[in-house]
């Protein structure tokens, strides 16, 4: 149940409930702005047990004939193409040498998306060599309802492949429609990875949202932990539009960010087992 001392905070939330004329059309010196500095955590447990799953079997093709006796130059041709479009996520060699030839590349493009670009030039694709895709983005990076409420989303465009395996953590909130992370009452800009979009949930809350899955990763204003540290990656608004917007702070990059409350549901702390007793004390 919502407390009422949480509703000043998130009054503004609700604007995306439908009875605020479109955004684009409100003059921004006049428009209102969201806050959100705190939300009730929701029932992740529900949430989870009536998710959608989602089938990523698409997103590898094995290689299915030997390598050809070209094999080295055919994988030099195909990274050199590969990073001129700059979707290169990461490539495997056949061997532990350096001069072996390419076996496997992880690229940043959906399957339908690589599928067009060789279609377009009219290659033939090496069927020595495994691929690796990233998956499709089956939720706007922000629905028309939290569009309603913030100045500018900053989140970049480009598809972010392989994340470095430390954790970072702080809570993310919303303050006069921008987007902060806050460490411990020090606060600094937060910038998130294109995987990640915003929405309003049911009950009038801002949420960020898995783009790839469409599931709702944690309302804003609570303590979110992701994968760091992480470069901003390339597109979405220019910094020169995203200091006009929310101001000339530090940045933090907080990735594609998970609440920790929805880790805790999702994989339940184990619990150790009670020591067993010293011999002969029954």
């Amino acid at each position: 149940m919502r407390k009422l001392a949480l509703l000043p905070i998130v009054a503004l939330a609700a604007c995306g409930a439908g009875d605020v004329p479109d955004a684009s059309q409100t003059p921004v010196e006049t428009r209102r702005y969201a806050t959100q500095i705190e939300a009730p955590v929701p029932d992740y447990r529900q949430l989870i047990r009536d998710m959608t799953i989602v089938e990523f079997s698409d997103l590898r093709r094995e290689a299915t004939a030997r390598a050809p006796a070209d094999a080295k130059a055919v994988g030099e041709q195909w990274l050199a193409r590969l990073n001129e479009r700059g979707v290169v996520d990461g490539y495997g060699l056949s061997g532990k040498n350096d001069d072996d030839p390419i076996s496997s590349f992880s690229l940043t493009l959906t399957p339908a998306d690589f599928d067009a670009w060789v279609r377009e030039n009219g290659w033939s694709v090496p069927r020595h060599i495994d691929w690796n895709f990233v998956p499709d983005l089956v939720s706007p990076r922000v629905s028309d309802a939290a569009a309603q409420g913030i100045r500018i989303w900053p989140a970049s465009e480009a598809r972010t492949g392989m994340q470095n395996q430390a954790a970072d953590s702080g809570r993310i909130v919303l303050r006069d429609g921008c987007f902060y992370l806050d460490r411990q009452g020090v606060e600094t800009l937060a910038w998130f990875h294109a995987e990640t979009g915003l929405d309003v949930d049911g009950e009038g809350f801002y949420v960020l949202v898995n783009r790839m899955t469409g599931q709702v990763e944690g309302r804003l204003g609570e303590t979110f932990v992701w994968a760091a540290p992480n470069p901003i990656t390339p597109g979405g608004p220019s910094m020169e539009e995203f200091r006009a917007a929310c101001g000339d702070g530090e940045i933090s990059t907080v990735g594609n960010p998970t609440s920790t409350a929805r880790m805790d549901a999702m994989y339940p702390p184990v619990r150790a087992p009670d020591a067993a007793p010293p011999p002969g004390i029954h």
